[in-house]
């Protein structure tokens, strides 16, 4: 029998994937509860759009049917969990977008059982357009039976939302598919940056490139910015890189070579961020003044 779909959601981390999917869940007829980060300036653009601010996380709990949390890090979303479980009624819905830790969504879905709640992961792929334009993806870890309601409450967000099992295959999932996504926006990166040391046309070598199988969304993000002097193609942090990566680490063997492929890219981040440049975006990698 399906379950009636809760209309009114909390959402929890408004940033730059989070604005998008609240935009688009307001379209489609939710009504969205949200709280302030120190950022005020997507929040102000929500609450034009309809959204409704509340004075804190237990409000927004208590005026919410289900919860979505958009957060940077597993660490994040246990304080968040910590603030909002004792809040929730019974039964709720609580659907974790962020990238987590395996170990992490594992305990997550402990907790909310223990309190007579739902929880599921589904972590996403896409970034700030495919946000804006509900063209995300969801990874979905989750008990069977709740699957039809998340996808309902997804949709507006979401164009492809797939169940890979219980908890703790989403996260192990997205994890893969983040190692996948670092390492093809990273190549594009060094690609680029051999093309310049050897005297290599970007505009040509793109031109080319583009038209073989090297072409990837990460490519025709990075190089057509970077051609111009911008190198804010690839909006993703190398303090979440890093962070990914960490998590990625935890989970592949060392004796794969695709674990000392994780430690490879993990160790180009971390002399980034120990250079101090964690919150620039990994595409900056190809400003010349780096």
């Amino acid at each position: 029998m399906t379950k009636k779909i809760p209309k009114t959601i909390g959402f929890i981390g408004s940033g730059i994937i989070g604005t998008g999917m609240v935009q688009n869940l307001l379209l489609n007829g939710f009504e969205v509860n949200i709280f302030a980060h120190k950022n005020r300036e997507p929040i102000d653009r929500l609450i034009a759009s309809g959204a409704k601010e509340q004075t804190s996380l237990m409000e927004v709990t208590k005026k919410s049917r289900a919860v979505i949390l958009c957060l940077p890090n597993s660490k994040t979303v246990s304080s968040v969990l910590a603030k909002i479980v004792p809040h929730l009624e019974r039964n709720a819905l609580i659907i974790d977008c962020t990238t987590n830790e395996v170990t992490a969504v594992e305990n997550f879905w402990t907790k909310a059982f223990s309190a007579e709640l739902r929880y599921a992961e589904a972590p996403l792929t896409g970034g700030q357009c495919q946000a804006e334009t509900a063209a995300l993806g969801a990874i979905v870890g989750c008990k069977l039976e709740d699957f039809d309601e998340i996808k309902t409450v997804l949709k507006p967000c979401c164009q492809t939302i797939e169940r890979f099992g219980d908890i703790g295959t989403g996260a192990k999932t997205k994890l893969i598919s983040n190692f996948l996504a670092l390492g093809t926006a990273t190549l594009v990166v060094e690609a680029m940056k051999a093309a310049r040391d050897f005297g290599v046309d970007w505009d040509k070598f793109y031109k080319l490139a583009s038209q073989g199988s090297g072409r990837s969304m990460s490519l025709d993000r990075i190089a057509p910015k970077a051609i111009k002097g911008d190198y804010d193609g690839y909006v993703f942090t190398i303090a979440n890189a890093l962070k990914d990566l960490s998590y990625i680490r935890d989970i592949f063997d060392t004796q794969q070579d695709y674990g000392k492929m994780a430690q490879l890219l993990f160790d180009i981040y971390q002399k980034s961020s120990c250079e101090g440049k964690a919150e620039q975006f990994l595409s900056n990698r190809l400003d010349p003044r780096n």
